[in-house]
Order: structure tokens, then C-alpha cells, then sequence
């Protein structure tokens, strides 16, 4: 089985799910098409020809003003042109990210293929745009499903969208990321690793509440958003002195943007840590999740990330947008805020929340007992159950 995988292939997931899947089935083999540059982070070594999009290089980056218009338009050219240069015929081209860039035109891709796969991620219609028009990409994107033989989400909302769409779901399989996490975390459970002992290996003062701003470092996480909001309240500024940041830009940045988003901090407060864009190993990103007591998750979409999922297992106290496709914890009665909008009431909740903030890790300590957490190797076989259906439909 020959496979293209589109999206962004410097992180965690493209490692973890090619290598899981060619661990499984050797007669599956993976192209990766990158939306964004390689720095090399990542084990893709169970990968076999990798192409980046070379947006970073090109001229018309330098166009400011022109680039946000130019750049998706050039991602999908890049994608086209690499598809005519190598002249091979994929069993399954997979969309594994929904951007303006990579769903122009699927019908001039979808001849590079025998079906096309693509997974949706959580709230693209609502957070994407095309022109700068939510609108259009909504359009484009209407268009692309209807074009795809199967849409991939975890999600009954997205589901819900398909049918929407297309007037059936008969396209659309549930399916999950797995996490590697998870394994590390029991382990430092095991080793009874406390909280206090992982806040003092990563050097984070053990009296103080750790906030982690989102778990990526994605601009969609809204981190600058996020800190302006909270040190414009009076009330929280004057009480930041119990607070630790943690800004855990170790993917999905360049260095300059982490920069950025520390400078942002800076400004405020000399107590927080960073994750730089590097790869860290298993161990440390589980004694990250120990270590965090809150966690801010209002990004302005996700797929449920195996990372809040992690954030869970580990007993953090998770504020999260309403707007993002976290129905599934609900149903599992798991203990979570949710917020509206990025506003004033943000600040004062964190606050509320520091208050009594052993009662309330002791509530999230039962979260744990309220999720089949999943490793890598339990939610593999589903995905290439999904690859063999699709190719098996007429």
C-alpha cells in the first residue's frame, strides 16, 4: 500500500504514527508531503521520500502585506508540482491537516491517487480563512469533502458537519490519536514521582501554581491573547507572585515566535520556563504534565490533541474554550472549565481556581478513572482498517 501524507510532518504525530503503522505492516509505505520546513526534530525515518513545501525560502514571503494572500496558494502549487515531478500513482493520499493551502483543487490531486483520505482536526471551519474570508474557505472546504472518499474525526460535532455537507456520513470513521505519554506518566507513578519532585527537576519553584499556556507552539494557541489578558486585570497582577509559567513551544514554532511569546511574558514576570523548538524525550514531556497544576486551552481549534488527553491522565486543572469539540469529555463527566470568550472573567477564574488549588487537583485527580487512555499501538489497527475499507469501496 503506497501512501502520501500531507501536512505538517515536524512533529510527534507524523513520528509515532508512521513508525507504529510500519511497525504493524511492513507492506505499507509512507511519501510525506510538508506544509511547513523540517528541522529535524522528529523520527521520520519509517517514512520514504519526504518533500517540504519551500514557502520559507521563496520571494514572495518577503511580500508583506501580499504573503497571507499568496502563501496558500503557493503551498498547493508546491504540493501539485511535487506530485507531477515524482509521477507516482498513491493508493491513498491522506490529508492529515485541513489548511486554505492543500484543499484547492482536490480534483487536480485526486488524480495522483486512487482515494483520498482526510482527517479533520476539530474547528477548521470556523478558525480557517481563504482571502481573509472565513466564508470562502468554508466554500473550498465544502467542495474538498465532497471530493474526499473518507473524512476521519473523533467527534459526533464534526459527524454532524459531514452530514451537513453531503446528506449522509456513509464517508466519515471515528478515530483516534494515540500518545506515547501516557506510558511515562504510569512510570513516573510507578516510580512515585510526586508533583513537588517534578516541578524541582525542571527547576520550577514547588510552592508556586504552574501554569502551561496551551501545549504547543502553534500561533493558534493564542499565547500572546492569553497573557495580555491576564496581567491587564489588576487583581491577577498584584497576585502573579504565586503563579510559574510554562510556555511549551517545543513544536509547531519557528525559535523567533517563541521568542516573541516570551518577550510577551517577560514583561511581567521573571518566573516561567520555556520549551524551545527541540525535540524532548518521552520522560520529560510526562514530567511536564506532572508538573503542571493548570492548564489554559483556549486555542482557536483542536481535535481533542492526545496532549490535553495527557494533561488529564496527569491531574491537571484544564480551562478550555467552549467552543472546541470536547463533547466526549462531557459525556465522560470529566471535570474541566470552560470559557465563552478570552475575556476579564478569564483572569478572575484563574484566580478563583489558585484560591483552593488542592481541592481542586483533587477533583481532577478522578479524571483519570473516566478515560480509556490509549497508547500508540492500541489506536494504530483502527487506522489501517480505515486505509483497507477505503480502498476496498467501489
Amino acid at each position: 500500500m503506497e501512501i502520501l501524507l500531507v501536512g505538517q510532518a515536524d512533529s510527534i504525530f507524523f513520528e509515532h504514527y508512521t513508525k507504529t503503522i510500519k511497525k504493524l505492516r511492513t507492506d505499507i509505505n509512507f511519501d510525506v508531503f510538508s506544509v511547513d520546513s523540517i528541522q529535524g526534530k522528529y523520527d521520520l525515518s519509517a517514512c520514504n521520500k519526504i518533500t517540504v513545501n519551500d514557502w520559507e525560502n521563496s520571494f514572495f514571503r518577503k511580500m508583506k502585506g501580499l504573503r497571507i494572500i499568496i502563501k496558500p496558494f503557493y503551498t498547493w502549487l508546491s504540493l501539485y508540482n511535487s506530485l507531477r515531478k515524482n509521477d507516482k500513482y498513491y493508493d491513498i493520499i491522506h490529508y492529515k491537516w485541513l489548511i486554505p493551502g492543500v484543499i484547492l483543487f482536490p480534483g487536480k490531486i485526486k488524480k495522483y491517487s486512487n482515494k483520498t483520505v482526510s482527517t479533520f482536526w476539530g474547528n477548521e471551519t470556523e478558525t480557517q480563512s481563504l482571502l481573509f474570508s472565513n466564508k470562502f474557505y468554508k466554500l473550498i472546504i465544502k467542495h474538498f469533502v465532497r471530493k474526499s472518499d473518507a473524512i476521519i474525526n473523533h467527534s459526533q460535532k464534526v459527524k454532524q458537519y459531514i452530514l451537513q455537507l453531503t446528506g449522509d456520513t456513509d464517508k466519515f470513521y471515528f478515530a483516534k490519536y494515540g500518545s506515547s505519554i501516557i506510558d511515562q506518566l504510569k512510570k513516573l507513578e510507578e516510580e512515585e514521582e510526586s508533583k513537588k519532585i517534578s516541578k524541582f527537576k525542571y527547576g520550577i519553584p514547588k510552592e508556586k501554581i504552574t501554569i502551561s499556556i496551551g501545549y504547543s507552539g502553534k500561533k493558534l494557541h493564542n499565547h500572546v491573547i492569553i497573557i495580555e489578558e491576564l496581567f491587564k486585570n489588576d487583581n491577577f497582577k498584584s497576585q502573579s507572585n504565586l503563579f510559574h509559567f510554562v510556555l511549551p513551544m517545543n513544536y509547531g514554532c519557528t525559535f523567533d515566535y517563541a521568542k516573541r511569546v516570551e518577550n510577551a511574558l517577560k514583561q511581567y514576570t521573571n518566573s516561567y520556563t520555556v520549551l524551545y523548538p527541540q525535540k524532548y524525550s518521552d520522560e520529560e514531556i510526562a514530567r511536564l504534565r506532572e508538573a503542571t497544576d493548570l492548564m489554559i486551552q483556549l486555542s482557536k481549534s483542536d481535535g481533542l490533541s492526545a496532549s490535553i488527553i495527557e494533561n488529564f491522565y496527569a491531574g491537571a486543572i484544564i480551562i478550555s474554550g467552549s467552543w472546541l469539540p470536547y463533547e466526549i469529555l462531557k459525556q465522560k463527566s470529566l471535570f474541566f472549565y470552560e470559557l465563552d470568550t478570552i475575556d476579564n472573567g478569564f483572569p478572575e477564574l484563574v484566580l478563583q481556581i489558585s484560591k483552593n488549588i488542592s481541592v481542586e487537583l483533587g477533583k481532577c485527580k478522578q479524571n483519570k478513572l473516566k478515560w480509556d487512555y490509549d497508547s500508540w499501538e492500541k489506536v494504530i489497527p483502527n487506522w489501517i482498517d480505515i486505509y483497507e475499507k477505503v480502498l476496498q469501496e467501489s
